[in-house]
């Protein structure tokens, strides 16, 4: 853990760097509320599922929305799954908010199912 990462919160990156497209996912765990804490979003949100989860979808102000999305899962109270998706060139054909959180959620489905078999 990063000396200036919230405690409680750990993240995995993927990224397909140096190959173009250039696609970067990350994933983090939040222990300390779930995901309709991100309902308030500034960029706007969406509540969608993601393999039978409830999950709120959104996008950051940091980076082109157009290019990356948001999800957060809600696996357990209080807690959420952090998964995000970024194509930070632009170059991913056909790029669009849609196409980013389809990438996220696909991410996430894979993510829920190895939960689910963690519990089993």
């Amino acid at each position: 853990m990063a000396d200036d990462q919230e405690p409680g919160i750990y993240d995995c990156i993927w990224s397909t760097f140096p190959t173009n497209p250039v696609s970067n996912w990350t994933a983090s765990s939040v222990l300390d509320h779930g995901a309709d804490y991100y309902l308030d979003s500034v960029t706007g949100a969406q509540i969608v599922q993601v393999d039978g989860f409830a999950a709120v979808q959104t996008s950051s102000n940091l980076a082109d929305p157009e290019r990356q999305c948001l999800l957060y899962v809600d696996v357990a109270p209080g807690q959420a799954l952090d998964v995000q998706y970024i194509n930070p060139n632009g170059d991913y054909p056909g790029i669009s908010h849609q196409v980013a959180c389809q990438q996220a959620t696909k991410a996430a489905e894979l993510m829920v199912a190895n939960l689910r078999n963690l519990v089993h």
